[in-house]
């Protein structure tokens, strides 16, 4: 649909007009912008769209090389059970390493540095450590769905067990009063057989890869908390302590910036969710969810763009789509922002166009006063009006999804105070 007007104004509005206008044809610059005084506009309209919105499970988070790893599992009463857990490399700390003559393990330790917000309830919890199968590959990317093959050998000493996951209790060992953390000990036979590789294996990362792929930690309990790790060098670390036949000494096998990880998620939903667990959308609820660590996203499907009765020539001044929260009590803190992406032809995906277009009021923010969350999707919507982009669905998620898990409860077009879409146009 081509954008005109035969209407003779005054130059002043007409000119307001032939800029509008101008990027009508060219989405992608300066239309919809919000930014035009309403007694400026002619003809200036408002029409409230029907849409729907169902929850999706998310098949395309990358969660590689974040900067933050999530370790546990929580129930919340919304959402269900969340399990985080995490697949990385350890690199060598030193190349061509000397252990001295006959070296022997005293013991293993794993050592996380806690770094960000904790989910649910924190208590100590029974940790799995497993070789990967397979190396991991910085260069590869890793999506939440993703599963990593162990060998199955949990290398956590039994005797250890449970390992105290709470953020900012102490950690008391023996008459060392620690920092707090995640301190997992290993079974020193395992320590004993990386003292007793090959000399070739620490000569190189490269070498070293190939013999020890690196770990997967989980918990084993149904709850006990979410918290969050930094996977940085001199916080993050697998520590061998060991003595020969002249000294008493360690070693250290890090989690640096080269080393490949990748966090996995995995998520149980209640009904009225119950969809999701069988990778199926949602249908007809009076409320959706979106779960961060990998758990949802929203759907919108925008379908009454198309039965909107705008004649040729409309302009989008505002697609405004207000989100009402939901009351319901959650053990998660909500997003500060949402985000909103298309999917590509090719299978990728795309921010809307409103998100790289400057002077552009897209929101995206909880809005106290109408308590919800507001969206302004003019661009998206004037390219649907005019024919230039048939993608019904637009997708909302948090930007924070790979590295939290935060929940957002907001009611539906279904609901009795319900989500609603109000288009301003003018001619």
């Amino acid at each position: 649909m081509s954008i005109r007007s035969s209407r003779i104004l005054p130059t002043a509005i007409a000119t307001v007009l032939v800029v509008v206008v101008a990027g009508c044809r060219k989405p992608d610059g300066n239309i919809g912008l919000a930014l035009q005084p309403e007694e400026e506009l002619l003809a200036l309209k408002t029409d409230t769209i029907p849409f729907s919105m169902s929850m999706v499970p998310v098949d395309s988070l990358r969660s590689d090389e974040r900067s933050r790893l999530l370790l546990g599992s929580t129930v919340d009463p919304v959402s269900g059970l969340t399990e985080a857990w995490f697949s990385t490399e350890l690199r060598l700390s030193q190349t061509s390493v000397d252990f001295g003559e006959t070296p022997v393990c005293d013991s293993v330790v794993f050592t996380l540095r806690h770094n960000g917000p904790s989910y649910g309830l924190n208590f100590s919890q029974k940790l799995r450590v497993e070789q990967l199968a397979d190396t991991l590959s910085i260069d590869s990317s890793y999506y939440a769905n993703n599963r990593q093959q162990t060998t199955g050998v949990n290398l956590a000493d039994p005797l250890r067990q449970p390992v105290q996951m709470h953020p900012s209790n102490p950690l008391y060992v023996g008459n060392d009063t620690l920092t707090a953390q995640v301190r997992i000990m290993l079974d020193p036979l395992f320590g004993q057989s990386i003292l007793d590789a090959d000399t070739t294996v620490f000569s190189s990362n490269v070498e070293w890869r190939k013999w020890f792929k690196g770990v997967s930690v989980r918990s084993e309990y149904a709850q006990g908390g979410i918290v969050s790790l930094e996977p940085n060098v001199g916080v993050s670390y697998m520590r061998i302590h060991y003595h020969n036949t002249t000294d008493t000494t360690s070693y250290d096998l890090v989690i640096n910036s080269n080393a490949a990880r990748v966090s996995h998620f995995r998520h149980v939903w209640p009904e009225p969710y119950g969809a999701l667990n069988d990778s199926l959308a949602t249908e007809a609820t009076e409320q959706a969810v979106l779960l961060g660590a990998g758990g949802s996203y929203l759907r919108l499907d925008l379908y009454g763009l198309d039965s909107l009765e705008a004649p040729e020539g409309a302009v989008i001044n505002r697609a405004e789509i207000i989100l009402p929260v939901d009351q319901t009590p959650s053990k998660l803190r909500r997003p500060n922002f949402l985000t909103a992406f298309l999917k590509g032809n090719n299978g990728g995906i795309e921010l809307a166009p409103e998100a790289t277009s400057p002077g552009v009021a897209y929101d995206g923010a909880y809005n106290p006063e109408r308590n919800a969350y507001v969206l302004n999707l003019p661009i998206y919507a004037q390219r649907r009006l005019n024919g230039e982009d048939e993608r019904p669905y637009v997708f909302l998620y948090s930007e924070l999804s790979s590295v939290a898990l935060e929940q957002l409860v907001i009611n539906t077009p279904d609901a009795e105070e319900p989500a609603t879409m109000v288009l301003t146009w003018s001619q």
